[in-house]
């Protein structure tokens, strides 16, 4: 395979070979700026073109999905309600840029981003949208147009994408990999792969290496780069040797081009396995913990993380895609495709680790000096609706998408183009793919128009132009601002479905009497009627009580005063907490329950109240536990002056996909104390106190389509801790019932008796 720039034909005075001597293999020269040909002359002309050649890598970070404009990018404050959404603006540190409040950090290093705000296919359709970003193009092979699909990968047709042809005409000089993908390849629902994301019909040889990894897990381990226990370096060598002479023996009867491409792998492979940098840039352990932490310890910001390592050892082209999760493949609103609880997924699940981990890639490429010799872009399949359906999500939108350019070649502390007030449409510099792909590959030293040769016939690697404006060599402007954004140390990405289950966080209002972070209390204690039917948390802060529990409590007279008032049928106190990145599966919510109560009161708590565990769902978009609608219910049965109890109840949820669409609104748990019967006046009574205390409280989730032997890496028919999922590992011990370190199918058997 060769290539020659548009325009030249194959008798032109300069012929292929010459343009591999001279480009190497597609690797122009800086110096030599953007190229053409003179058809008259024959020759070529050099013509300026800014920042050719610029970036010696690339980190394309692809947000699977389709993010909203409106929660990242470009908010727009003046639309209505049901356009804007609940978040507000924050000023970025360049003075007249802002971003969503969900990205403070990010609004932080803005001075170093060039934000665009006009890109688009116009086309709603995940597989042929994001399609038309990885290749640079929405035709297959022949010209002919892909239309609106989310048709499978076909290699016969598929155009190349920008990662392959990179790796095909700037291959790298240092390391074995010139293009890479981390830490999966993007799957649309059930799980088939989307067209677009490998060498297509350029053939596998030029594939993106690919690494399937979790670089969060402890002592993670790419399989391909493992040499395992009996295979030492010695005995590699050795077969290393074998083979070259096999291959020097078919070489004598002359290669084809499958036994060329067979012979490259294998050649690839031996470098990587024998290599130690290479091996190494995969090794995160080397990294300082507290840089691992501000990456965030999660799939996302540990694969940008290991992205950088891979730069630096020379790789030409890493993309980053945005990871599933467990349980997505069977929802409907799986990573960045919000079409119910856009609000929720935003705020919990999709933007802090984006937010952590994006800000903290610009920051150290930039201590390290690699910011200035690497690109780095963020794109998405489209944008989403400006409107918010129903469910609260936002659908399909391929009319405009934000996406953001920083390092190498890019001038930054900007905005390129502009959407409308509603955030729909394009009203300045509209940029399409191609024009984006042509930028890309100007920055990275190829020529946009260049031609390469598969079978015979030549094709074209772009049909745009330059985005110009978006050209530079750092900040446009020298002003900065004050960012906005609230910024409370580093989210907790292992915290599970529930947050704050030992009480051991809250906020002092009288006493040690106070609320519990993430929890609700209706109606919560107060000190002007502290002996009221409330709900309050007894958080221990400054332990000069050590031998006070942190715990929650529900009933009356919880400050020690005698209780007062009259508590009438129907009226509750609830102690509740919405679940977090709520997925289709099996959820289980336990707690620990004790009571202490005066005898007269504990005499009548049978008669005058009903206490109950639930999971419940929010009816509507405020999610506002006074309009819930229980799913699930567990009744219990009080014992005051007694150790804790565990009570637990448990039920599988599903979204529209399964038919139930419980999750569309939300979800959560409570504890809920109701009255029963006729009314009741405390005092009169003869009712001091009475105080349901929970102690713990817990929340486990298994997804749907859990499968125990996806995990089970060692095939022994356990999990270990290391090889226990994140949604295991918080309660792993509890679900190790026979105490051996290894939890077995069995230990799991409640957890999936859907």
């Amino acid at each position: 395979m060769s290539f020659h720039p548009a325009g030249q034909s194959t008798a032109a005075s300069l012929t292929r070979r010459g343009w591999l001597r001279v480009g190497g293999a597609g690797t122009l020269s800086a110096a030599w700026s953007v190229r053409s040909v003179d058809p008259a002359a024959g020759r070529i002309v050099a013509r300026p073109g800014a920042q050719f050649g610029q970036a010696k890598s690339c980190i394309l970070i692809f947000l699977s999905g389709g993010h909203p404009q409106h929660e990242t990018f470009d908010p727009k404050p003046d639309a209505a309600a049901e356009m804007r959404g609940p978040f507000q603006p924050i000023d970025t540190n360049v003075p007249g840029i802002q971003y969503s409040e969900l990205l403070p950090r990010t609004a932080r290093v803005a001075d170093r981003l060039c934000t665009l705000r006009s890109l688009a296919t116009d086309d709603n359709t995940h597989g042929s949208s994001a399609y038309y970003y990885y290749t640079g193009t929405n035709k297959i092979r022949g010209g002919v147009p892909l239309g609106k699909t989310d048709r499978a990968a076909d290699r016969l047709v598929d155009w190349p994408s920008i990662a392959s042809i990179v790796g095909k005409l700037r291959p790298s000089e240092a390391s074995p990999f010139s293009a890479v993908i981390v830490p999966e390849l993007i799957l649309n629902n059930p799980g088939y792969l989307f067209a677009g994301q490998d060498g297509g019909f350029m053939g596998r040889g030029w594939d993106p290496q690919v690494f399937h990894c979790d670089p969060s897990r402890p002592r993670y381990q790419i399989d391909t780069l493992g040499l395992g226990e009996e295979l030492s370096a010695g005995r590699l060598a050795r077969r290393r040797e074998l083979l070259s002479h096999l291959s020097g023996h078919f070489g004598a009867g002359g290669k084809s081009r499958q036994v060329a491409t067979f012979a490259r792998q294998v050649q690839q492979a031996f470098e990587v396995l024998m290599s130690g940098p290479a091996r190494a840039a995969f090794d995160l352990s080397q990294e300082q913990d507290r840089l691992r932490d501000h990456y965030g310890r999660n799939h996302f910001g540990q694969s940008l993380l290991l992205a950088r390592r891979l730069v630096e050892t020379g790789v030409r082209f890493v993309q980053v895609n945005w990871p599933r999760e467990p349980g997505d493949l069977s929802v409907g609103n799986p990573v960045w495709d919000t079409h119910f609880d856009n609000a929720g997924r935003c705020r919990d699940t999709l933007c802090p680790p984006f937010d952590l981990g994006f800000s903290t890639l610009i920051a150290d490429l930039d201590a390290r000096g690699l910011l200035d010799e690497t690109l780095v872009v963020v794109l998405g399949d489209f944008g989403r609706t400006p409107k918010i359906n129903q469910n609260g999500g936002r659908d399909h939108w391929g009319p405009v998408m934000s996406g953001l350019l920083a390092g190498a070649g890019i001038a930054t502390g900007q905005v390129v183009g502009a959407s409308d007030r509603n955030g729909a449409y394009p009203t300045d510099r509209r940029i399409q793919p191609e024009e984006l792909a042509a930028t890309l590959f100007h920055l990275l030293g190829i020529n946009p128009h260049t031609h390469i040769e598969v079978a015979g016939r030549p094709f074209k690697i772009s049909t745009g132009e330059v985005v110009a404006e978006v050209l530079g060599s750092g900040p446009v402007t020298s002003e900065r601002a004050v960012a906005g954004g609230r910024i409370s140390g580093l989210p907790d990405f292992g915290r599970g479905p529930l947050s704050n289950g030992d009480f051991e966080r809250g906020q002092i209002l009288q006493g040690r009497f106070g609320s519990a972070e993430f929890w609700v209390a209706r109606p919560s204690w107060t000190a002007a009627r502290p002996a009221a039917f409330a709900v309050a948390s007894k958080v221990v802060l400054d332990q000069e009580e050590p031998s006070v529990a942190s715990v929650a409590q529900l009933g009356f007279g919880l400050a020690g005063d005698a209780a007062a008032g009259v508590i009438n049928p129907g009226q509750t106190a609830m102690l509740a907490q919405e679940i977090y990145n709520q997925r289709p599966g099996r959820y289980t919510f336990q707690v620990h329950i004790a009571g202490t109560a005066d005898s007269e009161s504990a005499a009548q708590w049978h008669r005058h109240f009903r206490t109950r565990i639930v999971i419940f769902r929010f009816t509507d978009l405020t999610r506002d536990v006074g309009h819930i609608e229980e799913l699930a219910t567990t009744e219990i049965d009080m014992r005051f002056a007694a150790a804790p109890v565990a009570w637990q109840v448990s039920r599988l949820l599903k979204d529209q996909q399964g038919g139930g669409g419980e999750l569309h609104k939300g979800i959560g748990v409570a504890v809920i104390v109701e009255k029963t019967g006729k009314a009741i006046d405390l005092k009169a009574a003869g009712c001091r106190f009475a105080v349901l205390q929970v102690t713990r409280a817990r929340v486990r989730f298994l997804p749907r389509d859990f499968e125990f032997s996806y995990y089970d890496r060692n095939r022994d028919g356990r999990l270990d801790r290391d090889e226990a999922p994140s949604f295991l590992a918080a309660d792993f011990a509890e679900l190790d019932h026979d105490g051996d370190g290894f939890l077995e199918p069995t230990d799991l058997d409640h957890e999936r008796a859907f």
